[in-house]
């Protein structure tokens, strides 16, 4: 009897540990990740800070203002013209060096598909579900574009379900982390499109499943 009232004690000591934990981790990684940016930045805005006169750094929190106007003062200045074109004969400038242009291409790629989109840009990223690992069972990604100029130029026709089988690029991103994930062409009648948007996607991956769609809380049952 006591050795089981131990056990029950133990048990319930481990749910408030790993309910704990659980609480903690995202919150910690979220603090981790500004904690690291915020240092990265306080790290090239030192020589800045450095020279600033002795009565602007007894301010409290003056450093945390100047990496926010670094911040802003960045955002402006890309946004001007003259800037702007710089960055863009500096990304073609990359764009040449060997091994730099590979790595350089595919990360902007990938941060441009994942910043905040705007309203034409969201059209193009149509979440879908795809069949993965197997039929019955679906997976949600984003549907690229066709594929009918590229990749679809190579299925022979005996891979093909019916001949003249249309084909789309789609990307099935991971859970938790969706900036990695497997790269299909897939037939266009394996698609399932959805009214579900962007973000609503991300938080759903990021969220492993937990956080459900708003879109799809109030959807009609598909017959």
């Amino acid at each position: 009897m006591i050795f089981k009232k131990m056990l029950h004690g133990l048990s319930g000591l481990k749910s408030l540990f790993l309910s704990g934990l659980f609480t903690i981790i995202p919150i910690a990684a979220t603090l981790f990740f500004i904690s690291f940016m915020y240092n990265l930045i306080a790290r090239i805005i030192k020589p800045i800070y450095d020279i600033e006169p002795g009565f602007l750094k007894a301010i409290p929190g003056f450093e945390f203002l100047l990496v926010m106007l670094f911040v802003l003062s960045l955002g402006v200045i890309l946004k001007s013209f003259f800037v702007h074109s710089m960055v863009n004969y500096t990304e073609k400038l990359l764009a040449r060096i060997p091994l730099i242009r590979i790595v350089y291409s595919s990360a902007k790629i990938l941060v441009d598909f994942f910043k905040a989109p705007s309203s034409a840009e969201a059209v193009k990223r149509q979440v879908v579900l795809i069949p993965y690992p197997k039929k019955s069972q679906y997976h949600i990604a984003f549907l690229l574009e066709d594929a009918t100029n590229s990749y679809e130029k190579i299925i022979p026709d005996n891979a093909r379900t019916y001949p003249g089988e249309k084909y789309v690029k789609v990307f099935m991103p991971h859970s938790p982390n969706p900036t990695s994930g497997f790269f299909f062409i897939m037939s266009k009648d394996e698609i399932i499109h959805t009214d579900i948007s962007f973000e609503e996607a991300l938080k759903t991956l990021v969220s492993c499943g937990l956080i459900t769609p708003e879109s799809l809380k109030n959807m009609p049952l598909v017959k």
